[in-house]
């Protein structure tokens, strides 16, 4: 499972980062966080990722990709759980 740092979506194409640090470059279809970008030049990417989410949650968890749709059923609340437990 490719894991969303921001959201925790759990399908996102490749990994955020591989393992010599490059960002994938993809945006996230659940928040639309883009890694790589977004979060480009930035020493403490967690507080970038946290921002985001608080962002993205105060906006109602809109799924923001048109392309790629939520799977039957999707539930951000629950989705957002296991990142809740980590704060």
């Amino acid at each position: 499972m490719n894991r969303c740092f921001v959201c925790n979506y759990n399908e996102l194409l490749e990994p955020p980062y591989d393992e010599r640090g490059i960002p994938s470059d993809e945006i996230c279809p659940c928040c639309g966080f883009h890694y790589g970008y977004d979060d480009d030049d930035v020493t403490d990417k967690e507080s970038v990722y946290k921002a985001w989410r608080d962002n993205w949650i105060r906006n109602g968890c809109i799924w923001f990709s048109k392309g790629r749709c939520p799977q039957e059923g999707w539930n951000p609340a629950e989705q957002l759980k296991s990142i809740s437990k980590k704060e």
